[in-house]
Parts: C-alpha cells; structure tokens; sequence
C-alpha cells in the first residue's frame, strides 16, 4: 500500500482530519493533516504521550484559540 493512501480518516459534522503513520530517519511519527484549513502537524511517540496527560479542561484552550478567543498560540 501506498504510504500517501494509508490513511485514517476521522471526521464529524464540524470537520474532517486524516491521520497516518509515517516512517522519517529519526523513527515513526504520526501525521495529522486538516482538510478544512489545511493544517498539518507530525508528532512523535513522546509528544503523543504527553496528550495523555491533558484533561478535557486543557482542550478547551485550543478551541478557544481555533475560534478566535485567544491567538497567543496560533500560528503567525
């Protein structure tokens, strides 16, 4: 199988996100790539690890962010 078409695709009625395991030199990463704003991040084992560790409460920052409450973290 392709690399590019090995895919998981996650959405709901708000959005879409694709979402793949992907191999670099320095080990197995994985990518999250949003369809609606073309968005795309890859994270490793231990920053996937550290999501763990965060509450529904923590959450909510990002959405606060993404909708235009809070840019101190956006992307500039």
């Amino acid at each position: 199988m392709n690399e590019n078409d090995d895919y998981l695709q996650v959405a709901n009625e708000f959005t879409c996100v694709h979402v793949r395991k992907i191999h670099t030199k320095n080990g197995e990463m994985i990518e999250i790539e949003s369809k609606k704003n073309d968005g795309k991040i890859t994270l490793d084992a231990m920053q996937l690890e550290s999501l763990t560790l965060l509450s529904p409460e923590h959450f909510s920052k990002f959405f606060e962010i993404h909708f235009g409450l809070d840019d101190s973290l956006s992307k500039k």
